[in-house]
């Protein structure tokens, strides 16, 4: 196995492996449920995996500045401008936003902890956003470090090939499929390699909550790509290998329909987990809708993103 690259401990591990049993339209529904929402507080979600990764290999390099990028919501800016604060660095958060002076006062969820954190806050139009990797190239200094939308990377998916060894030491018997929301596909191809590294047979399925099958699977198999020039003994997955579930964006990214905000709702009713609208709110609805397509004991991967509710 290569040897796994330098971390920063940031996240409260290992989280637990819950085992969810509930009815759901009158069948026994039983899922595993990896809990990455407990990984902190301000700083929990999957997110945080990634970023002990990608802010060691920030600091070793003598960065002052991060600059990273996402939604009005996005977690991923959240965890970083808090985990940057923590290090004793400055956080730079380029926010998608269409019309920023029409946004409502004072900030809420995510946004208002990521200025909370100190993060300077730099709106970004949904045509701008377009090209986020050169503007915040041509906006970073010497002392700076980017990192990409959702931290995912091929170094920043070395959370999630370190989260299957987690996993692996405390399921029983493995899962029949594992199962995560795909946002920016970072989190699934660290499961990909993770499970390919420990030679696992399990199916691993992304529920894309933006995009479609195509563009992840794409930039999925880059990122594996990516990570096996970097690190030789990790599988470059194909992208047909990559299995995407279409079906579950909705209304689009962040925008929820009443039938995803009644199965959140529901499922908090029944079980006392709560999962967010933009991510798992969307992607476990994929296990409830089509329970055949995963097997009888699938395992999903809660990635957080609690204050979403909030905002």
């Amino acid at each position: 196995m290569p040897k796994e690259p330098d971390r920063i401990s940031l996240a409260q591990l290992p989280t637990p492996l819950d085992d969810l049993q509930f009815d759901w339209n009158g069948r026994r529904r039983h899922v595993l449920l990896k809990r990455d929402d407990l990984t902190g507080t301000v700083i929990s979600g999957n997110k945080i995996r990634k970023l002990e990764y990608l802010l060691s290999e920030a600091k070793s390099q003598g960065a002052e500045r991060i600059l990273t990028c996402g939604g009005l919501q996005s977690n991923h800016c959240r965890a970083t401008a808090v985990a940057a604060t923590r290090l004793g660095l400055q956080a730079i958060v380029y926010l998608r936003v269409r019309n920023p002076e029409l946004l409502t006062q004072p900030p809420t969820g995510n946004w208002r902890l990521c200025a909370q954190a100190g993060a300077e806050i730099r709106f970004i139009t949904p045509e701008e956003y377009v090209n986020r990797t050169e503007i915040m190239a041509k906006d970073a200094g010497e002392k700076d470090w980017v990192i990409p939308e959702g931290g995912s990377n091929a170094l920043g998916s070395w959370g999630y090939i370190n989260a299957i060894d987690e996993m692996s030491e405390q399921w029983e018997t493995p899962p029949s499929s594992i199962v995560c929301a795909v946002g920016s596909g970072g989190t699934l191809a660290g499961l990909l390699m993770g499970v390919a590294r420990r030679n696992q047979d399990i199916p691993v399925h992304g529920i894309c909550v933006c995009d479609d099958r195509q563009t992840f699977q794409q930039i999925v198999s880059k990122i594996t790509q990516n990570a096996q020039k970097r690190w030789p003994e990790l599988s470059a997955i194909e992208a047909t290998n990559v299995s995407i579930v279409e079906g579950y964006v909705g209304r689009g990214y962040a925008l929820s329909t009443a039938e995803e905000s009644n199965d959140i709702a529901a499922i908090a009713r029944k079980t006392g987990t709560f999962f967010d609208p933009v991510y798992t709110g969307k992607a476990f609805r994929a296990l409830l809708l089509e329970p055949e397509r995963f097997g009888p004991r699938p395992l999903f991967v809660h990635t957080g993103g609690i204050f979403g509710l909030m905002a």
